[in-house]
């Protein structure tokens, strides 16, 4: 049984808009949209994660007769947008977590969600064809705070 505060690994189970159904052993760990990326780079978890997908977890709560728990992937790393780390101009190098068929944020058309920073995901719109794990260096071409939003493009 997880506990208020613990770090864990999970396993996504199933993948609904709003959030990530996710195991423990035995325990179920919700992980809503809001606390899956500091950067709001996708409206569907489905663009995100897949079953089988693992991820390290806070967890925030857990209810003690249902004994469901909720998790944080951005509770595990600092809030990027309280520095300049998300300032248009700045260079990272990006890993490629896995390419999207219709990306919201692109308009429907193809792209790839990228981790720019630990806890920190983004949509790259089109581009040429990118693997899984690749690390490609981007530039922040928009950002704006107050959306949580942030484009990025290859360089």
């Amino acid at each position: 049984m997880v506990a208020v505060g613990d770090i864990v690994e999970v396993e996504v189970v199933s993948v609904a808009v709003f959030g990530l159904f996710c195991r423990y052993g035995e325990q179920e760990v919700l992980v809503l949209i809001p606390e899956i990326s500091w950067i709001a780079s996708y409206n569907s978890c489905e663009q995100f994660a897949a079953p089988g997908d693992r991820f390290r977890v806070k967890v925030l709560r857990v209810d003690d007769v249902s004994g469901q728990a909720s998790g944080s992937i951005i509770a595990l790393h600092p809030n990027p947008w309280q520095s300049d780390k998300l300032a248009l101009g700045t260079e990272y190098r990006a890993r490629v977590v896995r390419p999207v068929a219709s990306a919201d944020r692109c308009g429907g058309a193809p792209g790839y969600l990228l981790e720019l920073l630990p806890g920190a995901y983004v949509m790259l719109c089109g581009g040429p064809h990118l693997e899984c794990g690749q690390v490609r260096s981007v530039r922040i071409v928009a950002s704006n705070s107050f959306k949580r939003s942030v484009q990025v493009a290859l360089f």
